[in-house]
């Protein structure tokens, strides 16, 4: 065999690494002994409570935050394992605290999650502007605001604006609010502000295709690399996603169209943007601040029009228009702009159109990726020709907030080839193709054997060509799991991309990737847990259909049978009752429920279906979805077709911690 040491150590930074990184800096003006550019000094400002360590726990004493384990950004200089460009990006999120965006009336927590808690003063107290990822986060975060105002927040919170359907934007609700607070404003209570569709996307990405999206993150995020030289040093948008635990409230104000609004004293004009970072996303103009709240629609770095973890695919163009929009409705009448994630930008006496430039340079790059990603593929190159083919214009590289620190060219390219065209190349071989597995074996029969492969890989690795030694060893991978020389050639390839990327993601994926290769799946919880929360939150409707998606249609094919579903509710206004539990109860919705070929039909009722019924509550739903639910939980003469459905059901849990990297099969 090659002379070749394969180990399941991590590696140090080959020569060909080292010197890509100080290409790099040298590109960008930036001395690795002593780093730093205009972004991490603005970054640094107007910190009124600097933390320097945080530790959160949870209820069970288990480790959320800590933010001790990123104290390696107190050294100046960048390690060779890390590209310097990433390296201020991960330095400039390592800055934590209390921060004054607007004097003596906004303020953000920065450096306890991957994003942002903001609070806006109103007349009798705050608002709050999305919640972070998770219920111990916004806590620690509100009582650090209270002890760097000397104030209290807590007691004095007077609305919620959440300004899109991703978790670590609402997931914290529960650490600002209780279910009981939460109602109009007119009834004492406390409001909760979303764009229109927020729950139903909620729903899509954290249940419908939850878990498929929650193994994926694990790349994205590196939930099991160690912060560190060889570990995660960012997420681009903030260092990492906590530990924690994530909740849901229903929210009792939806802002369906572009308005003013006044909370609290406050005049708020909402911009809506609908298919930008979010299906359901919204940015809020301060007047009385003269702030601009850009949601997560520009942040301190290029975001993604599609994100490795999966995602509906985002629409570049409307991106661009709805920036320009803002820039043209709100910029000359902004003096700082702010966002859910890393820092604000200010106007000063030396950059006296700061709002408007950085709206101008952020709405410029998207627009240049989706033109120029159609007029290749207008030209017949592949989305893999394109995104090599994209560059991007000099006057927009050099702009730190637009580096590729989460978003990157290449797959935002794709992305918007995806989105126009699909992804179908046109090359036929693609219309029924084999799939990777088999694709893998194929070109390990006619390029083996497989000896001869990795040996060929190891040249390519020795000769700096960490891609090419990659993609062969991970085909050897897939054709034959158990070849353990292919696993560690393939791991320590993606250690080196991982090093020189300065996309968060690349590097988080090609270091996930590489500790799976060597030492297998981590056997641990979930960064962010999720409860019951927003599955006991959906609508009848969206609940019916998740119970479809779980269904095994091989299991079920030979099944047709359907009955009628009454969903009822206490106190609901309805004089239809149906009997359920021994009493009467108001009817909120009918369902026919129909299993045929083995697929789960369900559509309202027409008129009533008797011969075969259930009654339910929502509760009972959920019960049935978790495959949960007991005959004696309902009234029902159809319990046989609902005990065989919840049969035919899967536990998504047993098969959560796929495969990504070696086949699942």
């Amino acid at each position: 065999m090659c002379n070749y040491c394969f180990s399941r150590d991590k590696k140090d930074a080959t020569k060909f690494t080292l010197e890509k990184n100080r290409k790099i800096a040298r590109y960008f003006g930036l001395n690795q002994q002593k780093c730093t550019n205009e972004e991490y000094e603005l970054a640094k400002e107007k910190c009124i409570y600097p933390v320097k360590e945080m530790l959160i726990k949870d209820q069970a004493g288990q480790e959320v935050w800590n933010l001790k384990a990123f104290d390696f950004f107190e050294e100046d200089s960048v390690p060779d394992t890390i590209n310097a460009s990433l390296w201020l990006n991960g330095k400039s999120n390592y800055l934590a605290g209390v921060f004054e965006v607007v004097k003596d009336a906004i303020y953000q927590v920065r450096g306890f999650d991957i994003s942002n808690l903001t609070i806006i003063r109103s007349e009798h107290g705050w608002i709050v502007q999305d919640v972070m990822s998770s219920i111990e986060t916004s806590r620690a975060a509100l009582e650090l605001l209270e002890k760097a105002l000397k104030e209290p927040v807590i007691d004095k919170i007077t609305a919620v604006i959440i300004s899109h359907s991703h978790g670590d934007h609402f997931g914290g609700i529960k650490g600002v609010v209780t279910p009981e607070q939460v109602g109009a404003a007119s009834e004492g209570k406390i409001p909760i502000y979303v764009p229109a569709g927020f729950d139903e996307e909620c729903v899509k990405e954290n249940i419908f295709a939850g878990t498929a999206m929650s193994r994926r993150a694990s790349y994205q995020f590196g939930f099991d690399l160690v912060p560190g030289a060889k570990g995660v040093i960012s997420t681009g948008l903030g260092l990492a996603s906590p530990n924690g635990n994530s909740s849901f409230i229903t929210p009792t104000d939806y802002i369906d169209h572009n308005q003013k609004v006044e909370i609290d004293g406050i005049q708020i004009e909402f911009q809506i943007t609908p298919g930008t970072e979010a299906p359901a996303e919204m940015n809020n103009y301060y007047v009385n601040y003269r702030a601009l709240w850009m949601a997560e629609n520009c942040c301190g770095t290029l975001h993604n029009t599609y994100p490795i973890r999966g995602a509906q695919l985002r629409d570049a163009s409307a991106w661009t228009d709805y920036i320009l929009e803002a820039m043209e409705e709100f910029a000359d009448r902004s003096d700082v702009i702010f966002q859910s994630h890393n820092w604000p930008h200010f106007n000063t006496p030396e950059k006296p159109n700061m709002v408007r430039e950085y709206l101008l340079n952020n709405a410029a790059i998207y627009k240049h990726i989706h033109d120029q990603t159609l007029l290749f593929a207008n030209q017949g190159y592949t989305a893999k020709e394109i995104a090599q083919k994209v560059k991007i214009p000099k006057v927009l590289e050099k702009n730190w907030y637009t580096r590729p620190y989460y978003g990157s060219v290449p797959i935002n390219s794709r992305a918007v080839y995806t989105k126009y065209l699909g992804f179908f190349n046109g090359n036929p071989n693609d219309v029924d193709p084999l799939t990777e597995v088999e694709q893998a074996k194929l070109f390990v029969e006619y390029a083996g054997p497989k000896e001869k492969i990795i040996e060929n890989a190891v040249k390519d690795f020795k000769n700096g060509e960490y891609k090419k030694a990659a993609f062969a060893a991970a085909q050897v991978v897939y054709a034959d799991p158990s070849y353990e020389d292919a696993k560690l050639l393939c791991a320590d390839a993606f250690e080196q991309l991982g090093y020189v990327a300065e996309s968060s993601i690349w590097r988080n994926a090609y270091l996930q990737g590489a500790q799976e290769l060597r030492n297998g799946i981590a056997a641990k919880p979930k960064k962010i847990k999720k409860g019951n929360d927003m599955a006991k939150c959906m609508s009848e409707e969206l609940l019916l259909k998740y119970i479809g998606i779980l269904l095994q249609n091989d299991q079920a094919e030979k099944e047709d049978f359907k009955f009628q579903l009454n969903i009822v509710e206490e106190g609901f206004s309805n004089t239809e009752t149906r009997k359920y539990k021994g009493k009467d109860v108001p009817v909120k919705k009918k369902f026919i429920v129909h299993l045929y070929g083995g697929v789960l039909l369900t559509y309202p009722v027409k008129e009533d279906q008797e011969e075969k019924y259930a009654t339910i509550s929502k509760n009972d739903l959920f019960l049935w979805s978790a495959k949960q639910l007991k005959e004696t939980d309902i009234d029902t003469n159809a319990f046989e077709f609902i005990d065989k459905l919840q049969s035919y059901l899967v536990n998504l849990a047993e098969t959560a911690d796929f495969n990504l990297i070696e086949p699942s099969i």
